[in-house]
């Protein structure tokens, strides 16, 4: 057995570790509010509660990848 390694040729952008962090915290606090607001306000249920946290959820993806995309913008000068 070799105890070379093989050289990494690629790595994450810095501080993409920040937006990983918010996009999950986020992704929780969305589902978790989405399925308190889909219990109380959808009680009949036939998949308004799932789809009241998957609201949630993508409003937290698209919310993530929105502060990605500003961060990683070039700066004007």
């Amino acid at each position: 057995m070799s105890s070379d390694s093989p050289e990494i040729t690629w790595k994450l952008p810095e501080g993409i570790e920040n937006h990983i962090e918010s996009g999950i915290i986020k992704a929780t606090a969305g589902a978790v509010v989405g399925g308190v607001v889909g219990a109380i306000m959808f009680k009949s249920g036939s998949g308004m509660r799932s789809a009241s946290m998957a609201l949630g959820v993508g409003a937290a993806i698209g919310s993530t990848l929105e502060r990605a995309y500003l961060d990683s913008a070039p700066k004007k000068e």
